[in-house]
Parts: structure tokens; sequence; C-alpha cells
């Protein structure tokens, strides 16, 4: 059966080739058959009535058969088909049908099988989101690839100075014995490690001189000067061996640009009312000031909705290491100012008050500022802060260099020395942990139940809570960004259309932002974002407690740090509407159209405007605050399944699974000694 000699000698040459694959593949199919027992199936299928001899003598036929098969395609002079679909391929698209399956048990898909009580449905959310949660770490791994070699950053780590020996003994153990409910931690503690970071936030009013002062402390004019920033984006300044410009936007991929068109994204010249959609803007630039892992944050336009109090002051400031507040000595302390100061108290972030322009005052003049300033946050706050004159011009340049080195240097060598210390803590836990889980492996395989199977079952149940949590707080989130669109825009038309008495000169009567609709819009929009807020610091709460309650159910040693949970609320997007305009006709002209006609054309007209001059503000900054509740409670909930995976795998009880042999016993064992006998220099 030569290929080609005809067409019908072609067609069965195809056959052939097809049915010989089918038969190998059913031959695969007999092989998993063969193995269930072995490959730890949840729900295996088959009861093995077969003996260990004749299982081998199956096994043997089918590598005969897979021979003769072989043979044929050889001797008709048929290639067989070569390998083509990478095997990373084939996971992730078996792991996309895993995910979907799994998204699939949400309440929401399951209206067909009746009433779903509150706490059934959050039990379904919690089951959906453990199994996406265990999924998503798998592709992610798939697709870090070399970037997972946790020998390799451990390595690089070390060549750095880094003290990390155990840590690297630990992970071996941890490869060796399959147990990758402890990667998401070894990945956090590298994480930790690798980021040398102290971020110093930089707050103040317009023109009060942030930007120049940030030039003059890294030493280049990076920063656009005499301009209005973006209100809604934080510009990050950290140390590189390249310059470098990184921008994140809420509805495009990061992309990286040149430093020099920095203005074109963080400017309201370049980016009015951000309509480019920017999240997050980071500089990096290689100047040595950066170089132990300082890294600034410039904040502008902090206090533009900031009027109902500190906690809605909080949601516009980084969770910040240190919190520098820029005083304009040409306008002195301002309310704004002190409900920065406040804030920064309420997150027990440390401040720095920092007197910008102190060349404009003469020694007196500054020292008696000096004083009101301090005296007045003190009054207001309880807090004894001292006040630091600064200039960058040239004749008081002394100043601001005196403050760096005196003020931030100690305080940043500080925070490396606790950040060490909290490292080596985590590495203490996470070996603790380690052989805790050891131990039951060893229980299990001996029948032997691992602790109090009630606390257990209490955890397990308290854990997947707690995910579902995650997910109906990101799902309410998302509903509110996507309603307040038109509750600004009812309050809007009702603002508005109370406007409609006579101008004095019978005109238009034009209502400025100081009216009463910018009024109501700003109290609209602040009621959204505070709500959004709340959600999104009760679920921190919320994690941060159910994990600790866990953590002593189990007897584990290592638990979130104070507010872990609560720092990943940073950078929460701010709002400034710039000004609000509406221009209504007179009364006396809509009565003339008659009452019916007068209110629709006004309706209309006020329609216009909104869409016109407000709405794609509106839309683009809760589009932008959507996509902020959603990456911060997707970190919230990767940071919880970096716990939770671990505890859920020491809560287990039932000894499942095969049991252990003699060799895989002594290997645990000397593991366990290993983990028992080390100790962190």
């Amino acid at each position: 059966m030569t290929p080609g000699a005809d067409s019908s000698n072609e067609f069965l040459a195809k056959h052939l080739g097809v049915t010989c694959e089918h038969i190998d593949r059913l031959l695969g199919e007999i092989e998993g058959v063969l193995n269930e027992s072995s490959s730890r199936t949840a729900f295996p299928a088959y009861v093995m009535d077969i003996t260990p001899a004749q299982q081998k003598t199956i096994e043997d036929y089918i590598t005969r058969i897979r021979a003769r098969l072989v043979q044929v395609m050889e001797g008709q002079e048929i290639s067989g088909r070569k390998p083509g679909i990478p095997v990373s391929r084939a996971v992730r698209g078996r792991l996309y049908t895993i995910d979907v399956a799994a998204e699939e048990l949400k309440p929401q898909y399951m209206m067909g099988f009746g009433n779903i009580p509150g706490t059934t449905a959050t039990e379904l959310n919690g089951i959906a989101g453990e199994l996406q949660a265990l999924v998503s770490r798998l592709g992610q791994y798939l697709g870090e690839g070399a970037g997972q070699d946790f020998q390799k950053r451990l390595q690089r780590l070390e060549d750095a100075g880094n003290d990390l020996g155990l840590l690297s003994r630990i992970e071996r153990v941890v490869a060796e014995r399959g147990l990758v409910e402890f990667r998401g931690t070894i990945d956090a503690i590298l994480d930790r490690a690798e980021d040398r970071s102290f971020e110093i936030a930089v707050f103040g009013r317009v023109s009060s001189g942030k930007s120049s002062l940030l030039n003059t402390v890294i030493g280049t004019d990076v920063l656009p000067v005499g301009v209005t920033p973006v209100t809604a984006v934080p510009t990050h300044i950290i140390h590189g061996e390249e310059p470098s410009l990184t921008i994140s936007f809420a509805d495009a991929p990061v992309k990286t640009f040149t430093i020099q068109q920095l203005g074109e994204f963080a400017t309201e010249q370049h980016n009015p009312n951000n309509v480019k959609h920017v999240t997050r803007v980071t500089v990096t630039i290689p100047v040595s000031r950066l170089s132990e892992g300082v890294s600034f944050v410039d904040t502008p336009g902090l206090g533009s909705l900031a009027t109902g109090g500190a906690a809605e002051t909080l949601a516009y400031l980084p969770r910040c290491d240190l919190g520098v507040v820029l005083i304009d000595a040409g306008s002195t302390l301002t309310e704004e100012d002190v409900r920065t100061i406040r804030a920064l108290q309420e997150a027990a972030i440390p401040a720095h008050v920092l007197l910008s322009k102190a060349d404009l005052l003469d020694r007196p003049d500054c020292e008696k500022t000096i004083g009101y300033i301090r005296q007045h946050i003190a009054s207001e706050t309880g807090l004894d802060l001292p006040v630091h004159p600064v200039s960058v011009h040239p004749s008081h340049r002394k100043l601001l260099d005196q403050w760096f080195e005196k003020e931030i240097l100690p305080v940043m060598s500080h925070a490396q020395d606790l950040r060490a210390a909290s490292l080596q803590r985590k590495i203490g836990a996470l070996r603790e942990s380690l052989a805790y889980s050891l131990q039951n492996q060893i229980r299990r395989s001996r029948h032997v139940p691992a602790g109090n199977a009630e606390s257990a079952r209490d955890v397990e149940i308290r854990l997947r809570r707690a995910t579902g949590f995650i997910v109906e707080t990101s799902r309410a989130c998302r509903e509110k960004a996507e309603a307040m669109n038109g509750k600004v825009f009812e309050t809007w038309i009702a603002a508005a259309a109370g406007a409609t008495n006579e101008g004095p000169d019978g005109a238009d009567r034009k209502i400025s932002d100081k009216d009463a609709v910018r009024t109501a819009v700003l109290q609209t929009v602040q009621e959204g974002i505070k709500d959004i807020q709340d959600l999104v610091e009760t679920l921190a709460t919320s994690l941060q407690e159910e994990l600790v309650k866990s953590a002593a159910d189990l007897a584990i040693a290592d638990v979130p740090g104070d507010n872990e949970f609560l720092l990943l609320v940073r950078d929460m997007p701010s709002f400034d509407p710039g000004t609000i305009q509406v221009t209504v006709p007179p009364y006396a002209f809509t009565a003339m159209l008659g009452t019916h006609l007068g209110e629709k054309l006004l309706a209309r007209k006020i329609h216009r405007q909104f869409d016109e001059s407000f709405g794609l503000v509106i839309a683009g900054y809760f589009r932008i605050l959507r996509e902020w509740s959603s990456q911060v409670t997707y970190q919230m909930g990767r940071k919880f399944e970096t716990y939770a995976e671990r505890y859920r795998a020491q809560a287990v009880q039932s000894p499942q699974g095969q049991d252990l042999t003699a060799d895989e016993m002594s290997a645990i064992e000397k593991d366990l000694l290993f983990l028992e006998s080390s100790t962190m220099s």
C-alpha cells in the first residue's frame, strides 16, 4: 500500500494511520484504569480485582500491541503524526475548563435549583473561590516558568547578602515532599526579601512646592514643575539601573515609556480629567538616594474631595512607611493639612511636617510660623510634631539636606533592620508549620487522628466562608461602582432643575462650582466612594480575623501581621471634577413655552450638559474605581490563600491516600529531624 500509488490507497493509508492512533489512545486509557489506585484521584471509579501479577501481564500485552502498531505503520510506509501541541498549552486549556466549571458553582448560575439561602450562597462562592484560587496558582506557575524557580531567586538574594540558608533548605523539603500548599508562603517571603523599598509619600496642596522639593531631594528634574497634576494619579519614584516610565491603565495593559513622556500622563494639560484612565505612574531612575531602597510617592490633589473628615482623607493616601506633609510658608497651615496629618495618625503612619519655601521668611518670622504650626497641630491632633523648615533655593538648600540626612536616613536604616527581623520570624514560623504538616503525614499514614477533628472542621468552614466573602465583596464593589453613574445623574438633574429662577438681568443663569449642583454631586460621589471603601476595609478586617482564629484552632504560629490586609487598601483613586457649570434657561422663557414643553426643554438641556461636561468624567472615574476595587480584592484573595491553603492542608483529618512506605516514612522523619535541629543564624 505505497502512499501516492492511487487516490484510494492514499485514503486507506490515512484511515489505517488514524485507526492505529485511536488504538494507542485506548491502550493509554487501559493504563489509566490499571494505575488509578496510584493516581490519587479524588473519586475512583474502579475496584481493583486483579492481582499485581495479572496487571504486569496486561502491561506486557499492551507493550506488545504497541510494538505491532509501529510495525504495521512502518510496513505500510505510513508516517505517524509528530507531536505538535505543547504540554503547557494542553494543561492551560484544561485549567480553563476547570475554572469555568468552578465558576458555574456560584449561586448566580444556580437559580434553577430553587431558593438559595444566604449562608449556602456564601459557601457556594467559597467552594468556587477555593477551586479557582488553586487553578489560578497553577496557571500562574505555568505562566511564570523560570521566574518561579525558587532556588534561583534564593541564590540571587543570598549572593546579595541576605541570610536565607534555612529558607533554601525548607524549599528543598517542600519540593521533595510535593507540599505545594507552602509555595505561596515561600513566594511571599521571597517577594518581601526582594522588596527593599521604604516608601515616603509627600502630601501637600497644589503649588506648595512638592514637585520642586522631590526633584531637589533625588537630584534630578524628573517631575514637571509649574503645572497642574492629575488629581487621581499618584507618581511613584523608585531606583533602577536604567531610567524608564511605567504607566498602569484601568482598561489597558501596563506600558513602558521614556521619562520625558511623564507629562503626557501626569498633568492636566495633557491628560485632562484623566481621560487616559491612568491608575499608577512609576518613574524609575538611577540616583544614589534611592539606591538604598527608598521610594518617593507624589500624591497631588489629596484634599480635593476630603471635606467629610479624616476617614475620607484616608481613602486617598497610600499606606506608606512615612508621610511627609508639606506646608507652604506663603499661606501657612490649612484645614486640609490638618486632615492629612490626622489621617496619617489614624493609619499609624509616622508623619513629618515640612515648612516649604522657608527662604521667603527671615529667621524671626520663620520661628514664629513654626511655633504657630506646631501649636495648631497639637491642639487639633494631640501630636507634638517637629516642623522642619526647608527650601529648594540654593541659598537655603542645606536645610533640606539636613532634614534628609538627620531624619530620613536613620528611619530608613531602622526600617530595613525591622524588615530583616520580620523576615526571619516568618521563616521560623514557616519551619514550624512545615514540621507540623510532616507530622500530620505520618499520623495519617498510621491512621491516627491529627488533632481536634471538630476544630479542624470549624476551620474548614470558616475559611470557605471567608473565601466566599471575597467573591461577594468584589461583586458588590463592582455593582456599586456601576450604579453610581445613574445616581450621580439623578442628583445632577434634581439639583440643576431646582435652579430655574430667572437671573437679575433676565439672561441664562449660570450655576458655578460653588453652588448647589457641585455640592450635591460631590456629596453623592463621596457617599459612593465611602461605600466602596467601607466594603473593602471590612473585607480586609474580616480576613485578618478569620485567619488568626483558624491559626489559633490549629496551633499554627504563622499568622498575618497587624493590618497586613488593610495595608493592601492603598492608592485609592481620588476624584476632582474640576469646574461644574450648568446653564439653565431663564424661567420667563420656559414659562412662555408652557409648563410641560418648558420642563421638557429644560430636562433635555440639562441632560445634554451632563453628557458633554460631566458624564464622561464621572463614568471614567467610576470605571477606574471599579478596576481598583477588583484589583485590591484580588490581591487580598491571593494573600488570604497563601495562608488558607496551608491551614486547610493541616486541617485535613482523614487518612486518605496511599500509605507511606518504610523508605518514605524514614525520609520524612529525617526531614523532621533536620527542621527541629535547624536554627537561624
